[in-house]
């Protein structure tokens, strides 16, 4: 029926995967089984995706602490496992300590001053009106029609802000288990991280367990290098965005520059998205704010593309920017901004699993070539 083996093994892999596509669909289509699936993967999954951030955050550092020697003295692992841990409950209890307190009151602060924001704004787009450049564009425009689109918009942000504030309070008790899993989930992952890949190694034939071994190693080097590279520019941009708030006289400084930091979070479009809530208030209180901003956004990209984000990222992922782009652009309109979070990583793990792959396949061919070549010259002698 088949020429050769090749066809053969094509054809039984095609049918075990249509076999298995066929399986999961069926399965999804029992609701009252998937549901308590899906909800306890939810659950789970959270806690995870956080406890491995701060892991390949942490990494690094434990890295370093493991390499101390003092004489005949080595690190133990443990202790080094513990002083990183240690490290890492100091620095995010001060931080929850010093800067949430200072972001909710900025919070409450800027709730507070909507309506005079709306104000402000009916003001400022009468006087704008009012301009002569504005006239010799011939659009007629009452102040009725400003009030009405105004207040319009400002009931619009007041009740979004509300509802974004009840969604916060309902969610206090899911966010008060994660809280209190993530650290444990974090401490084991730092404790037994160097069992897992020989673990996972175990489970395929030896003559694949060191290609798997590789494979493992590469993918986690390169997650370790973005997600640590990710954390640092988060930081760096969001106090740097802070501090230029503050030297612009803007005020929410740490809300914004908070903002600022997590949206950066997404290449490239995340600057942008982090640095608007900053010119809606700045547009509250005068327009030259605005050119401040701007300039801050400038100087502090800058430095973090020129300097921070080739040092931690670009030469692990090595992506064009075209590409990067792309990736964005498909992943935002399927998945929105979540999409857009993960889309960067998950290229980047693809992208080296095919590599690898491909590298073993050309490894394979050559071996195979000499063999053969070898072969030949025996049989001619």
């Amino acid at each position: 029926m088949f020429p050769n083996d090749k066809l053969r093994t094509i054809f039984f892999w095609t049918i075990e995967a249509l076999a298995l596509a066929c399986l999961i669909f069926l399965v999804f289509r029992f609701d009252f089984l998937m549901h308590p699936i899906a909800v306890f993967a939810n659950t789970v999954f959270m806690p995870l995706l956080v406890a491995g951030f701060f892991y390949y955050v942490l990494k690094p550092i434990l890295k370093a602490i493991e390499k101390i020697r003092i004489k005949n003295w080595q690190m133990p692992r443990f202790l080094a496992v513990w002083i990183t841990f240690a490290l890492f409950l100091i620095v995010v209890g001060g931080a929850l300590i010093i800067f949430v307190p200072l972001i909710l009151n900025e919070i409450t602060n800027m709730i507070t001053a909507i309506p005079s924001f709306i104000k402000h704004v009916q003001d400022l787009a009468n006087e704008m009106v009012k301009e002569p450049w504005f006239k010799r564009m011939n659009i007629s425009v009452s102040d009725t029609d400003i009030k009405t689109s105004v207040t319009k918009y400002g009931t619009s942000v007041l009740s979004v802000t509300a509802g974004s504030l009840q969604a916060v309070i309902a969610g206090a008790t899911s966010f008060t288990i994660n809280a209190l899993m993530v650290p444990i989930i974090l401490f084991y992952m730092l404790n037994d991280a160097d069992h897992f890949l020989p673990t996972v190694k175990n489970f395929f034939p030896k003559s694949k367990a060191q290609d798997v071994f590789e494979l493992g190693g590469q993918l986690d080097k390169t997650i370790e290098r973005y997600i640590s590279g990710q954390a640092i520019q988060m930081v760096f941009v969001g106090f740097a965005m802070s501090i230029g708030y503050w030297m612009t006289g803007l005020p929410y400084i740490w809300l914004l520059g908070f903002i600022a930091g997590v949206a950066n979070i997404v290449p490239y479009v995340g600057p942008f998205i982090g640095v608007v809530p900053a010119v809606l208030v700045a547009l509250s209180i005068s327009w030259k704010m605005i050119i401040g901003i701007v300039i801050t956004m400038a100087i502090v990209q800058q430095v973090n593309g020129s300097i921070i984000y080739p040092a931690l990222i670009g030469k692990s992922l090595k992506i064009h920017p075209l590409t990067v782009m792309l990736l964005l652009l498909g992943a935002g309109n399927l998945w929105g901004i979540v999409g857009m979070i993960i889309v960067v990583p998950v290229y980047a793990i693809a992208r080296t699993i095919i590599l690898y792959a491909y590298k073993l396949h050309l490894a394979q061919r050559k071996e195979q070539s000499v063999s053969e070549l070898t072969k030949k010259t025996l049989d001619n002698e």
